[in-house]
């Protein structure tokens, strides 16, 4: 049984998406709170998002990154599409956001890692041909990434802007409250950039005081250079992984422990 007792723990990912996580961390023996940096404002289809989503047949993939972007994008095209275009190929960022598309009956590719970097590796883009096209189905403000890689390669890539992410109202005061009463968590759980840059701006001086638990090796470089700890690098947003992930730095340090105690002179 993963043994993560008394490791505090703060999970700050959205209200909708925290649960699942909490309850595996809780059952681990960490000390968890709950602190989302992240709340999801659905937005208007523009004019061009709109038309994109009608020409879907006309795109060789679709990159849906992320379980929201996922579900709203699903609720739209349900407006113009009772069958899904065959010849289309579904591509999800990871197995949550898959999750989402195997429940519309799609069948997702997904990258090993959970990044658009781990998308651009993918086999199906060495076959990639001048005049291919991708939808991005995301949030505001998302990374280009994909379209700056693949636009100099002859492939169009379009981007469908459904959400807005941005930090709940009461998240100062709920912090206040929260380090008041349990002090500073030893761990600090932070999924995207957005919620690493409200992670700052919230704990302020005392975030280098917390070891940030992130996703990919590009937030951890993020974080460093912002004068974070050294960061633990989950596979993904999986609670297995994150808990994988604890376990393996617990251990780390109790073996660095064990192995600067002095022995007992013979």
């Amino acid at each position: 049984m993963v043994d993560l007792s008394d490791l505090r723990v703060l999970n700050t990912r959205p209200l909708a998406r925290a649960d699942a996580l909490q309850t595996a961390l809780l059952a681990t023996g960490a000390i968890v709170a709950q602190l989302p940096l992240l709340e999801i404002e659905t937005l208007a289809l523009s004019a061009e998002a709109r038309q994109s989503l009608l020409d879907l047949d006309r795109y060789r993939w679709v990159f849906v990154v992320s379980p929201t972007a996922a579900e709203l994008g699903l609720q739209h095209l349900g407006d113009y599409w009772p069958q899904w275009p065959i010849a289309v190929d579904w591509l999800a960022v990871g197995e949550s956001t898959a999750q989402v598309l195997r429940q519309a009956l799609l069948n997702p590719i997904v990258p090993d890692e959970e990044s658009s970097e781990g998308l651009l590796r993918l086999p199906v883009f060495q076959q990639r041909q001048t005049g291919d096209r991708l939808l991005v189905l995301r949030g505001e403000g998302g990374r280009n990434l994909v379209r700056d890689s693949l636009d100099g390669q002859g492939v169009g890539v379009d981007y469908v802007e459904l959400y807005r992410r941005r930090l709940p109202p009461d998240t100062m005061i709920r912090w206040q409250q929260l380090i008041s009463t349990q002090g500073l968590p030893d761990i600090v759980i932070l999924t995207s950039g957005e919620s690493l840059q409200h992670w700052l701006a919230i704990a302020g001086e005392a975030a280098m005081s917390v070891t940030p638990l992130v996703i990919s090796p590009r937030l951890a470089v993020i974080a460093q250079k912002a004068g974070l700890k050294p960061c633990i690098i989950a596979a993904s947003t999986r609670p297995e992984a994150i808990i994988a992930a604890l376990l393996t730095w617990r251990n780390s340090l109790n073996h660095d422990i064990d192995c600067t105690e002095p022995t007992e002179r013979r």
